[in-house]
């Protein structure tokens, strides 16, 4: 999780960079990719404002290179095919300084390193005093968005064609349901927009007090989740609406997902908006900005708690170190600034976050439900909300979310298809970075599985596997009054293995005795309890000795009272 979240934050805040530029650039009195009037606009160049077929000139078409016959060019010469719109062009030809591809990487620009810059400040500035600072700035950051996104949606049902881009959202295409790529897509975003796999909910999470309802806080997340796509969908689909309106054509034909949808369609649409058009685009990409922070933030505090709770001794450096860490996913930013940046993001995007989150979460759900075991699971969660969870965690847990998650891992694995950015087609190379940015992330995992077994191999490999999957008897919540609560609920382990053959039955060969019944358990006098617990002992031992274990419980509570 922690690297997934690593290369997430490399690439994501470029993306938070793009937006800090253009909001830069939206403070003018006319908005600089609305004509054709700059340094970066090409004879080609569509205002935005302009309709394709007004805009229309035969005499230009065919001096157009591509467009000349007598040079034995087949290539259909229709507007839409050559005709480029300012904003598409303000996006490529100024903002990215686009390239021809990977081999052809170019150099760091400027405006966009500078915009990276302010993007990290940002985000260092909000991480500095650690989960207080960070809790306080979402209080904004959460909340704004809606307000901005009710702004819109007011602003965009009311223009012209609105309707027939909020028909086209709400009418389904049932044969796209037949592509790998909707569906991988489709999980891509749910677990993007619910941040599984990345660990951030989780570190969230583990700053809550012991007994916090999240089961409650988990179907609160689901269902704010949900509502929030739709109602972003409702503003944008209704500003598509508006462009195709405008354009004279489909909607579809103006739909765009990704960095096309942000920085190509809704700037042409701002820009088309009858009515103080940077007004409208100062509150867009200020929303897209507190959005990304928002994002950013919260990985990269998964990180950071990550790193401190495996080294605690670097607790009184944390400043230093979030500092430190910004800096170094700054540097590692740099590259994608380039001509080719663009490239390489694509790239990350697709394959760093992207599978390797399904993977991840698979891994996730079967350790947690299978090898650690459903059943101590649901006895946890017990411990923390007095209940365990009714049938449908439990399907959805034990079989129904990893069936799911492996389903769409093979599709997407059998309709694979490479990923292009605009007409460019990734080179062989190229799509073996992404790959190894995917397992960068994933072959961890089978790493650690490896290195732990190594560690613990004792000549015997089931004992082995049997130990290391097993849980200690130190595991368990922080406080010792909550590891109190949670030792009440135990019972004997789900496995029959777990309880030596020497307790299975009595002496005289009657049906196995119940561990949990103290009654036949001989407690230890107290200077026996201090010799059993001052005593380094086998985890498998303490399990399968009852009155071991049974002491240690006596000493815990001796401790706690």
């Amino acid at each position: 999780m922690c690297i997934v979240s690593a290369l997430n934050c490399i690439y994501y805040n470029l993306i938070v960079a793009y937006t800090i530029y253009f909001l830069f650039k939206s403070f003018a009195a006319k908005l600089p990719w609305a004509d054709c009037k700059n340094s970066w606009n090409s004879d080609m160049c569509l205002p935005s404002s302009a309709n394709i077929t007004e805009f229309y000139n035969p005499d230009l078409f065919n001096g157009y290179p591509l467009c000349d016959a007598s040079k034995g060019i087949t290539i259909a010469c229709t507007p839409q095919s050559v005709l480029r719109s300012s904003t598409l062009e303000f996006w490529e030809n100024h903002v990215l300084g686009l390239s021809d591809g990977l081999d052809n990487f170019g150099t760091p620009q400027l405006h966009l390193v500078i915009a990276l810059f302010v993007a990290w400040i940002l985000v260092a500035g909000c991480l500095v005093k650690g989960i207080q600072s960070t809790g306080k700035v979402v209080y904004f950051t959460a909340t704004f968005p809606y307000l901005v996104l009710t702004i819109l949606l007011v602003r965009g049902v009311t223009l012209p064609g609105a309707t027939d881009g909020l028909k086209f959202l709400f009418t389904p295409t049932w044969s796209r349901l037949a592509e790998a790529k909707v569906w991988s897509s489709a999980a891509s975003q749910v677990f993007y927009s619910l941040g599984s796999g990345f660990g951030g909910l989780l570190t969230m999470a583990s700053y809550n007090k012991f007994n916090n309802n999240s089961q409650r806080d988990a179907v609160i997340v689901g269902l704010m989740d949900t509502f929030t796509s739709f109602y972003g969908g409702l503003v944008i689909f209704s500003i598509l609406g508006f462009m195709a309106h405008e354009r004279g054509v489909a909607v579809n034909q103006v739909a765009s997902s990704g960095s096309g949808l942000a920085f190509i369609a809704y700037p042409e649409a701002v820009a088309r908006m009858p009515q103080v058009p940077p007004l409208w685009s100062c509150l867009f990409f200020f929303m897209l900005m507190v959005l990304g922070i928002d994002s950013m933030f919260t990985t990269l505090e998964t990180i950071i708690t990550a790193f401190m709770d495996e080294m605690p001794r670097f607790r009184k450096w944390k400043l230093h170190m979030t500092i430190g860490l910004c800096v170094v996913l700054f540097l590692l930013g740099l590259p994608m600034t380039c001509n080719g940046g663009q490239y390489l993001l694509t790239l990350l995007n697709e394959y760093a976050a992207g599978l390797s989150l399904l993977f991840i979460s698979l891994f996730e759900v079967i350790v947690i439900c299978w090898v650690y075991g459903f059943r101590r699971f649901f006895r946890d969660i017990k411990s923390m909300l007095g209940a365990e969870p009714n049938y449908y965690w439990r399907i959805c847990w034990m079989g129904l979310t990893p069936i799911t998650i492996l389903f769409v891992i093979i599709f997407s694995c059998v309709q694979y298809e490479a990923p292009t950015y605009g007409k460019y087609n990734y080179t062989t190379g190229g799509i073996a970075l992404g790959w190894l940015s995917l397992m960068a992330s994933v072959i961890c995992i089978p790493i650690y599985m490896i290195f732990r077994f190594c560690r613990s191999y004792d000549g015997n490999i089931l004992k082995t596997l049997k130990r290391i999957n097993t849980s200690t008897d130190d595991w368990g919540p922080a406080l010792e009054e909550d590891k109190e609560k949670r030792r009440r609920l135990d019972v004997p382990d789900d496995d029959p293995e777990d309880v030596s053959e020497d307790n299975s039955t009595n002496s005289s060969g009657s049906s196995p005795s119940n561990v949990s019944d103290r009654s036949s358990i001989i407690v230890p006098e107290k200077e026996q309890i201090e010799a059993i617990t001052d005593t380094v002992y086998d985890d498998s031992i303490a399990r399968s000795n009852p009155a071991v274990n049974y002491a240690l419980r006596l000493k815990s509570l001796e401790s706690t009272f």
